[in-house]
């Protein structure tokens, strides 16, 4: 088969596709990758033979303002006891003038030129990515939707009539002919982390991948004490929003405590962490979560999708320190599962920051939930195991 993948944005929104572009590559069809040009390096360095089409748009400016702020403010409950949000919430929502049309925008043309050129057997695409299943309509081709991690596309409003009705038109289609969830939907959440639901999809083992990857000498030996990898992920940083998580206080908390603390950020996140103390290391890049995480008693992280899914698979214990709307969502999942739990940014720093790691770090319940989660996703049929039912979805005659 001809399989075309489609990523868009960022280069954390690729890797969840790369275990099952292995997959695919190693039964003996033929995959490409499909994104914007600034994309390619991450597409290559995965072993996957990217397409560079449409233009590049700058991720920070299209979401500047204008990405969630909250998303539990939007489902009653759902906070932790005693949380008191921060006013400003920006509705979680899709909409006709924001960055993810941009990005579609930018990318829809070529994409359904290249297909036309190309004739794929099947569509896949992430997560909020409008030029892929539009384009699998245009060309008449069967889709396939793989998620992150659990669907945080549930907390958004999306109208598609104003969304992807001028899409659409471009091809002749009605917002009606797009299925943007795909004839398929890859989940790699096993409950309880797993959204609820109407569309139940095709269970998938989360493989971590976080992109290249170099094994350090002094990760090669163990720790004398317990180890806590920091990390604020990727895309807060490209996005220009670094800034609302205050990196440095949170990493003299958790210093407090009698652990070994390994900091993994970005190279500007780096450099504004100013003197750290004794027993932080700040990892040299790159090095993925995929490596550290299985040495590590507990992770303190943005929420997300793939930091999280990443530490579950590992079975480590998590503290989200979320500041947007999905890593809210991903938090409240977390904490659905016990294996971790989450706080505003604004309350993370001092005592009880620590003396939450502190709890992580124990053989307490969230160590124990935790170690459920990562067997209930090796127990997922592997990417290798799921591919007899891509080929099945791509023989059926399209409608």
């Amino acid at each position: 088969m001809r399989i075309l993948m489609s990523t868009w944005g960022w280069r954390s929104h690729f890797y969840g596709l790369v275990p099952l572009g292995w997959a695919l590559q190693a039964a003996g069809h033929d995959v490409r990758v499909a994104s914007h040009p600034s994309m390619v390096a991450a597409i290559s360095s995965a072993g996957l033979a990217a397409v560079p089409l449409g233009a590049d748009v700058d991720f920070a400016e299209a979401f500047a303002g204008r990405i969630g702020t909250v998303g539990a403010l939007d489902r009653p409950g759902a906070a932790p006891a005693g949380v008191v949000e921060p006013a400003g919430v920006v509705e979680p929502a899709i909409t006709a003038d924001g960055g993810v049309v941009r990005f579609a925008d930018a990318l829809l043309d070529e994409l359904v030129a290249f297909g036309r050129a190309w004739s794929p057997d099947l569509l896949v695409w992430e997560p909020f990515n409008l030029a892929a299943p539009v384009a699998a309509a245009a060309l008449g081709v069967p889709g396939v939707l793989h998620l992150w991690g659990p669907d945080s596309s549930v907390t958004l409003r999306l109208d598609a009539e104003s969304v992807l009705g001028p899409l659409a038109a471009r091809f002749g289609l009605r917002a009606a002919d797009v299925a943007l969830h795909g004839d398929l939907t890859l989940d790699p959440a096993p409950p309880p982390l797993q959204a609820p639901t109407a569309r139940p999809g095709r269970p998938v083992r989360f493989v971590p991948y976080n992109g290249a990857a170099v094994l350090p000498p002094w990760l090669r030996r163990p720790a004398d004490r317990p180890r806590v990898c920091v990390t604020a992920g990727t895309m807060m940083a490209g996005a220009g929003l670094a800034g609302r998580l205050d990196l440095a206080r949170v990493v003299r908390s958790v210093a407090e405590l009698d652990v070994e603390v390994v900091v993994v950020v970005e190279p500007a996140q780096r450099r504004g962490l100013g003197a750290v103390p004794a027993n932080v290391r700040l990892a040299d890049a790159p090095l993925a979560l995929r490596l550290v995480l299985p040495t590590c008693a507990a992770i303190v992280q943005q929420g997300g999708a793939g930091t999280t899914m990443t530490a579950l698979a590992q079975g480590v214990p998590q503290l989200i320190l979320p500041q947007v709307s999905d890593q809210h969502f991903n938090g409240e999942r977390l904490a659905a599962t016990g294996a971790g739990t989450w706080m505003t940014p604004e309350r993370a720093g001092g005592g009880e920051l620590r003396d939450t790691v502190g709890e992580l770090i124990g053989d307490g319940p969230a160590r124990t939930a935790a170690a459920l989660m990562r067997d209930r996703i090796h127990a997922l049929p592997s990417p290798a195991e799921v591919v007899p039912a891509l080929v099945a979805l791509a023989g059926r005659t399209p409608t």
